[in-house]
């Protein structure tokens, strides 16, 4: 399993959700900012990178908080 999928399954635990919709909004599934905040931490600490606040002030969609961390972990 690559990072990525690995991601995306934290992602799916996190929700409690079976399928990702890249096209919904965090908050379509209940997450606020600092839901965001924590779980950008919490990727942070396992993958060893680091995601400036310019970098996540402006994520709205699922797919743009999953393409973000794709960039960082290449």
């Amino acid at each position: 399993m690559n990072k990525l999928e690995e991601i995306e399954n934290l992602i799916k635990t996190k929700l409690n959700i079976s399928e990702i919709n890249r096209d919904a909004t965090l908050a379509d599934y209940g997450l606020d900012s600092l839901d965001v905040v924590e779980f950008i931490l919490d990727l942070e600490d396992k993958y060893d990178v680091t995601f400036s606040a310019e970098e996540t002030k402006d994520l709205k969609t699922v797919g743009s908080l999953l393409d973000l961390i794709s960039k960082k972990l290449d």
